[in-house]
C-alpha cells in the first residue's frame, strides 16, 4: 500500500518538472500582426505527425522575412526592437490571431519570404504585404513543414 502514495508523488513531481521545462522552452518574442507590433511566446516543431499536418492545413501562417543572403533585414526589426528591446525577435508576421474571423486555432505554419537580389527592402508587417510583394516579383515565399506555436501575450487591444 505504501507504493501507491510514492508512485503518486513521483508522478506529480514528473508532471511539475515537465510543465516547468515546457514553459522554459518557449521564448518571449515580438513580431507583427496587421502593421502592429505584438508579443508572443514561441516554440517550434516539425510536422512529423498527422495531427501537426492537420494544424498546418488550417491556414494559420507565421511569415519569416529574410534578405537574399538569408538574414533578417534590419529594417524589418527596427520597430520591434524599439518597442520590446528585451525580447528575442526575428520580426515575424502572423496572418491570424485568436478572436479574428478565420482563425483556426493552435499553431501557425512557418513560411519564409526571401527578398530577391537587388530589390529595395522595406518592412513587411502584414501578411497581405508579404503575399503582394511575392506576387509583384519582389521575392518568393518558401513553405516549410515547421509548425510554430505562438501564444500571444496581451492581444486583446488588437481587435
Amino acid at each position: 500500500m505504501r507504493r501507491i502514495p510514492l508512485l503518486a508523488t513521483l508522478a506529480t513531481l514528473a508532471l511539475v518538472t515537465l510543465s516547468a521545462t515546457t514553459a522554459i522552452a518557449g521564448t518571449r518574442t515580438s513580431g507583427y500582426y496587421d502593421h502592429r507590433v505584438i508579443e508572443y511566446v514561441s516554440s517550434t516543431s516539425s510536422a512529423g505527425t498527422v495531427q501537426e499536418a492537420l494544424l498546418i492545413a488550417k491556414g494559420n501562417v507565421v511569415y519569416h522575412v529574410v534578405d537574399s543572403n538569408g538574414n533578417v533585414p534590419a529594417t524589418q526589426c527596427a520597430l520591434n526592437r524599439a518597442t520590446f528591446p528585451a525580447d528575442a525577435t526575428d520580426c515575424n508576421v502572423l496572418n491570424f490571431i485568436p478572436t479574428e474571423v478565420g482563425y483556426q486555432g493552435g499553431a501557425w505554419n512557418l513560411q519564409i519570404f526571401h527578398w530577391a537580389q537587388g530589390k529595395s527592402i522595406v518592412p513587411l508587417t502584414k501578411d497581405d504585404d508579404i503575399t503582394a510583394a511575392a506576387a509583384a516579383g519582389l521575392g518568393r515565399i518558401e513553405v516549410t513543414n515547421i509548425l510554430v506555436r505562438c501564444p500571444l501575450v496581451n492581444f486583446s487591444a488588437l481587435r
